[in-house]
């Protein structure tokens, strides 16, 4: 047995307190007297002076040192950790995803993980070593194995939650790798199992311990995007239970700008649309749920362009839809030509260029947009034009928080050559590739061959496609969430001055980063997933179901204090009605 707290047996103290109370007890005789005078004489000439009397047999005094007993083990916080054994070797992982941030029954996921972890270091055998692996987007060693409790411990106290989602197939082969070489290993993990299956057998000394319910409420904001005065706001409600909340919209000084009322249903997405907001360098977007259960994927924060003087360049016979999409990326001067006023002259005064169903036999030497590509073009292989009856994106960049679950395509042609984006029946709807050492994104149908202009879709893909031609090298693809302050970059604080500690991790929020020519804001956002947080009981498994077992026992204290409750009962009854 190991005591989680043993300061708490200091409470032990008025055990012997209550024995000394007991032998100081003045102890009364029955007595006839005939007058209460006489009594009160009585009383006078028997009061004894203050002294210890011999300790008396007392089922009263025997219940009370009991329940102080009780008492007293549980503020010690005592444990019987089962899983002990000399000489063994544990490697620990630890789910740091999103998922373990949600909170239940008033700890997070992570928090019950930590501490029943810490059950184990602390009451582990002199002989044991153990090893503790964070198991988020990248599997990262926090301890090597050691026997020192203090090192062990030091480790557990950096484990954060850092990654949208785990990758147990990395964290696996890394425990995996360790455990091959030492003899009685055995590879714990502590998640809440929110990931697909695992993509090789489990160890043969595996054990899963599973974290948190199968019932979750969750709303999330999943992206923010400003162009310039409409703020489009994607939340997505990754739960099991239909969620409510208020969405709030501050500014830079953390003023309220906009207010809405919101209920989104399981595994729905909901874009909200603000506008002719007051102009601002960045905006947040906040949500209020009273039920919310993960608190960090709450906040997004958005930045306006921070990029001024790019000319783009649209070639078209004539696109409302794509024209005022365009117009509306912050800082981008967009002109129009007919195809046949295009020529490679006029083409040597833009920095972007977007052809709607035409391409010039000469591609520009800079990035190109293309819907509607001709058939056949010297660029890039294509197919006869043939209907779309289904339709699904693939996984890339260019489509994050694009939402095509409400887009219908009518017709579109198959595009060939570099990275798909859209799959339909006759192979890739999109694609992005590179042309002359320039990015490339064709799409294989007309802007009006569906609805898709007209939904919130159409702008966020835009966006991140321009946002790909203009970015080069983002200062948040190199800082994340969580990550510690490099050295060699001067960070301010959100809302403050003062430059932010090296070594010290990055929270949510727009902080200012100092370059030559001046400062440049960084929106920094927690990690978010789309992905279900409902905790699962056991993993998939090329070889089968791996059911989850029970970690290291939690302080029974509850039985304790029930214990005593029942036993303070008694002693009442005793008192009141026993003999």
């Amino acid at each position: 047995m190991e005591l989680l707290t043993p300061l708490g047996l200091l409470a032990g103290l008025v055990i012997p307190a209550i024995i000394v109370l007991y032998m100081l007890k003045k102890r009364t005789r029955p007595q006839t007297v005939s007058s209460i005078m006489l009594w009160q004489r009585l009383e006078r000439i028997n009061r004894p002076a203050l002294r210890l009397s011999r300790l008396l047999r007392s089922l009263l005094l025997i219940l009370q040192l009991m329940v102080a007993l009780l008492l007293v083990l549980a503020l010690a916080r005592p444990v019987l950790n089962a899983m002990s054994g000399a000489g063994e070797t544990r490697i620990i992982i630890i789910d740091t995803s999103i998922s373990m941030g949600v909170r239940e029954g008033g700890s997070t996921r992570l928090e019950l993980a930590r501490e029943q972890i810490g059950v184990q270091i602390r009451g582990k055998a002199p002989g044991d070593r153990f090893a503790l692996i964070a198991m988020g987007t990248e599997a990262t060693v926090l301890s090597g194995l050691s026997a020192d409790s203090s090192a062990l411990l030091a480790g557990l106290a950096q484990v954060a939650i850092d990654s949208p989602q785990a990758n147990p197939n990395a964290a696996l082969a890394l425990g995996a790798n360790m455990a091959a070489a030492e003899e009685r290993a055995r590879v714990i993990m502590y998640s809440a199992g929110c990931f697909g299956p695992l993509a090789r057998l489990p160890l043969e000394d595996l054990q899963f311990v599973p974290l948190g319910s199968e019932k979750v409420e969750n709303l999330l904001v999943e992206q923010v995007v400003l162009d310039g005065d409409r703020l489009y706001v994607t939340l997505f409600n990754n739960g099991t239970s239909a969620a409510a909340g208020q969405v709030e919209i501050g500014d830079s000084q953390g003023e309220p700008v906009g207010r809405r009322e919101v209920r989104v249903e399981p595994q729905e997405r909901r874009v909200l649309v603000w506008r002719n907001l007051p102009p601002s360098p960045w905006l947040s977007a906040r949500l209020v749920s009273p039920g919310d259960q993960l608190e960090l994927d709450d906040v997004f924060y958005a930045l306006g362009s921070q990029k001024t003087g790019e000319k783009l360049l649209l070639v078209s016979e004539g696109n409302l839809f794509l024209e005022r999409a365009l117009l509306l990326y912050p800082g981008l001067g967009v002109s129009r030509v007919a195809p046949a006023a295009y020529s490679d002259t006029l083409a040597e005064r833009y920095d972007l260029f977007v052809f709607d169903g035409f391409l010039p036999s000469r591609l520009p030497a800079a990035p190109v947009l293309v819907f509607d590509p001709p058939h056949p073009n010297p660029h890039f292989s294509t197919e006869a034009a043939a209907k779309v009856e289904h339709f699904h994106p693939l996984p890339h960049p260019l489509l994050d928080h694009v939402d095509f679950s409400e887009v219908s395509i009518g017709f579109g042609k198959a595009v060939g050559g570099g990275s798909g984006l859209l799959a339909f029946e006759g192979g890739f709807l999109a694609a992005a590739m590179e042309r002359q050492g320039q990015p490339l994104v064709a799409f294989g149908f007309a802007v009006q061959a569906g609805d898709l202009p007209l939904r919130p879709a159409f702008p966020i893909l835009l966006r991140n496609i321009l946002d790909s031609f203009l970015g080069g090298e983002a200062p948040s693809a190199l800082l994340t969430y969580g990550q510690k302050a490099p050295p060699g970059l001067t960070i301010l604080a959100p809302g403050d001055s003062r430059p932010w500690p090296q070594g010290q991790k990055l929270g949510a929020g727009v902080y200012a980063l100092a370059r030559d020519k001046g400062e440049e804001h960084l929106a920094i956002n927690p990690p978010a997933t789309t992905a279900g947080l409902a905790a699962r009981k056991e993993l998939e498994t090329p070889g089968g179901p791996l059911s989850g077992q029970g970690g290291a026992k939690a302080p029974f204290i509850r039985p304790l204090i029930f214990t005593a409750l029942i036993l303070l009962g008694l002693e009442w009854w005793v008192d009141n009605y026993g003999s």
